[in-house]
């Protein structure tokens, strides 16, 4: 049973959630690196991904798997979404345990359900979006495995790709779903990104294409798929992400306030 004592200590400090979106290789890590996270539990499904793969002693460079060790990486993944979706949340959620998400929040309807939950059991809820150009998102994902010594996993850049658009996409319903409790970053590098898509492609997704690999996707939605990414390249709706955007500095002092 809970005490008095426990219901307005929870009026008082109600239990706090974190969720950053971004699409893999943004930068969400380097933004929270150096804040004092000791008295909040990360949720992050890349390190039950990774610690999977490294049981089952595939490599962590999933973007040159061959096709039967892609197989297994996949059901690992499936594996570890599982248990951070119907364990590790729900677990942390009856405690009113105050977390952070590691995530990208592709899933505009999981991101909102979540919230709908958590608002439901006295949480207040916030999120970090970390914006980063295509290119770049591709190119920090390509170099991710090799920098890290191996001990980091290097998607493959069509999935990249699809969680980037995705997540992009978002970002108006987000502004709109979490108000004065967003906090935006862009991380556009310190040069110009490519703007075309047939370029971006050839040097960051053609490479990594496996001719073993079966096409599940019907030729015209995929076509239809690479039109709405050449759109949102060339839309207003990037500029206004990076307009909507603070500094990497004022994001930890909001942060760090929130904490």
């Amino acid at each position: 049973m809970i005490s008095l004592s426990q219901i307005l200590e929870e009026v008082k400090n109600p239990p706090k959630a974190l969720i950053l979106a971004g699409a893999p290789g943004a930068g969400k890590g380097f933004i929270l690196k150096g804040i004092d996270l000791s008295k909040y539990k990360v949720y992050n499904l890349d390190n039950e991904f990774i610690n999977l793969l490294n049981q089952s002693n595939i490599s962590l460079d999933l973007k040159n798997l061959d096709k039967e060790k892609r197989s297994e990486a996949a059901k690992l993944m499936a594996q570890a979404y599982n248990k951070l979706k119907n364990e590790q949340i729900p677990k942390a959620i009856e405690n009113k345990e105050s977390f952070i998400l590691d995530g990208t929040a592709s899933s505009e309807n999981q991101t909102l359900l979540l919230k709908k939950e958590l608002e439901e059991k006295g949480y207040k809820v916030y999120m970090l979006y970390v914006y980063a150009d295509l290119e770049l998102a591709l190119k920090q994902n390509q170099d991710r495995f090799e920098k890290s010594g191996g001990k980091d996993r290097s998607l493959q850049p069509s999935i990249v790709m699809r969680t980037w658009n995705k997540v992009t996409s978002n970002y108006p319903k987000y502004r709109e779903m979490f108000g004065s409790n967003l906090i935006t970053v862009s991380n556009t590098g310190d040069k110009p990104s490519l703007k075309d898509l047939d370029i971006i492609s050839s040097k960051y997704i053609k490479p990594f294409s496996h001719s073993d690999a079966v096409q599940k996707t019907d030729p015209e939605k995929l076509k239809q798929f690479y039109d709405e990414v050449k759109e949102l390249l060339s839309s207003d709706k990037i500029q206004d992400i990076i307009n909507s955007s603070v500094s990497r500095e004022e994001a930890q002092k909001q942060i760090k306030s929130i904490l």
